[in-house]
């Protein structure tokens, strides 16, 4: 994986878990923002991988939601909920994220459209749009399909949550 492959997929799951911090300690987008003095919009960035957010503000997040500055930087994060970890529900959706950053990353490399991989895995290129963007589960057979159609190895969508 190259640097700005990990640097986005950092971002990514950073953005996971500020979602996931604000929305278990009732704030809304707007209050971290402001506790930020970033617009709401800058902060949604933060959320969505799309900024990288520093560590003077990541503090403030923290101290905001109530949780340790460690939580965003253990690699075997325990969220204090009712049942003591990170609810499956995220893990499943951070998953599919992360394999469609991977696919996405991939086909741009490959120089190939969201239509064009639609037509190989023969989907439509909502169901392919929406295997990028985590919002549906794609087969291990299209994944397969997928990697032979973009000329990368057949494990290149594994991660190591994938990988045990």
């Amino acid at each position: 994986m190259s640097v700005p492959e990990k640097d986005r997929l950092q971002r990514k799951m950073m953005g996971v878990l500020l979602h996931h911090v604000r929305v278990r300690s009732g704030r809304s987008q707007a209050e971290l923002a402001a506790a930020l003095r970033v617009s709401r919009h800058r902060y949604a960035q933060y959320e969505l991988g799309q900024n990288e957010i520093t560590l003077p503000e990541l503090e403030i997040v923290a101290q905001q939601c109530g949780v340790a500055l460690g939580f965003f930087f253990d690699d075997q994060v325990a969220v204090e909920d009712d049942a003591g970890e990170l609810p499956a529900f995220i893990l499943v959706r951070l998953q599919r994220k992360v394999l469609g950053i991977r696919m996405r990353e991939a086909r741009h490399c490959a120089g190939k459209s969201q239509k064009e991989c639609a037509a190989a895995l023969q989907v439509s290129a909502r169901t392919f749009a929406q295997y990028e963007y985590g919002e549906k589960e794609i087969s291990q057979d299209q994944l397969s399909t997928l990697a032979s159609f973009l000329g990368v190895p057949a494990d290149h969508w594994a991660t190591q949550t994938t990988q045990t």
